[in-house]
């Protein structure tokens, strides 16, 4: 199905090039009318990812290497009658493999003349498997942020980020309050190691439980490699992700080991290991 998308997009392209040349050297370009219609609203789709970026993810090499999804994104700024917006589209197979999955438009509606100043920004973003619509609202003056989060008119979370000096370092600081869930989750992160080295944590606080969600560790080997291992103390589960932007030059490849922890004795034989190559055009 793919590589039938691909052949169809250079028809697509063939056709339109042909459509604009004139003289007599000007070719007609077959068009094959028994495609379904199913594949031309994908062939539709194809000049619209084309602007953008894209990534294939493989399945678990474990089990043997192939196809497993297919990602791509596509932005652009827009300006309608003097307001200024950023359009973005995001297509996934495993999602939505006949459309969109994500259409959103972002910008300020206030914007800052300095730092005293308040600017407000916003986000709408549509879910189109989910026929959901999200709103992010935010306001930033003096080094603070302020956010609001609405899901099919219901507020969904609140909360602020603030970058704070503790001694030598900068720790970035996220508290927020879950209304549906009735829960307190603050995230933080900071910058160690002369900048190479990145660490972070996300804590959840309902009922009078913490949770920690989440703690993050991230090293940049060198310029366009670097490694990060993520643990999720709730599922007993490892996540170590290598990325090379250096292996290949235009694309950047990731290959990411899921190990779980739960099973001292099988650890090696439970890790899942995915690869995914992503590149701009």
């Amino acid at each position: 199905e793919l590589r039938q998308l691909e052949l169809l997009a250079v028809r697509y392209r063939r056709g339109r090039s042909s459509s604009q040349r004139t003289g007599p050297d000007r070719a007609p370009v077959p068009v094959r009318t028994h495609e379904s219609p199913m594949m031309i609203a994908k062939l539709a789709f194809v000049p619209l990812v084309l602007a953008g970026s894209a990534e294939i993810q493989s399945n678990n090499l474990r089990n043997g290497a192939s196809f497993e999804n297919l990602k791509a994104s596509w932005g652009k700024a827009l300006d309608v009658g003097g307001f200024k917006t950023n359009l973005n589209c995001k297509y996934d197979y495993n999602a939505n493999k006949d459309g969109l999955k994500e259409v959103s438009l972002s910008g300020d509606l206030i914007e800052a003349g300095s730092s005293d100043d308040v600017a407000v920004g916003y986000e709408v973003t549509r879910n189109v498997p989910a026929n959901q619509n999200n709103i992010k609202l935010t306001a930033s003056t003096h080094g603070t942020t302020v956010f609001g989060e609405y899901a099919d008119s219901q507020l969904r979370e609140v909360g602020a980020r603030r970058e704070v000096d503790i001694g030598d370092q900068k720790l970035n600081v996220e508290p927020s309050w879950r209304v549906q869930a009735k829960e307190a989750r603050i995230k933080l992160m900071s910058a160690v190691g002369g900048g190479k080295d990145r660490v972070s944590a996300e804590v959840n606080y309902a009922n009078g439980d913490v949770d920690v969600a989440e703690i993050g560790y991230q090293r940049e080997l060198e310029e366009g490699r670097r490694v990060k291992a993520t643990l999720t103390p709730r599922t007993q589960n490892l996540e170590v992700e290598y990325k090379d932007d250096k292996f290949e030059q235009g694309a950047s490849w990731t290959a990411t080991a899921n190990v779980p922890l739960d099973n001292a004795n099988n650890i090696l034989d439970a890790a899942k290991v995915t690869v995914s190559r992503a590149w701009n055009w």
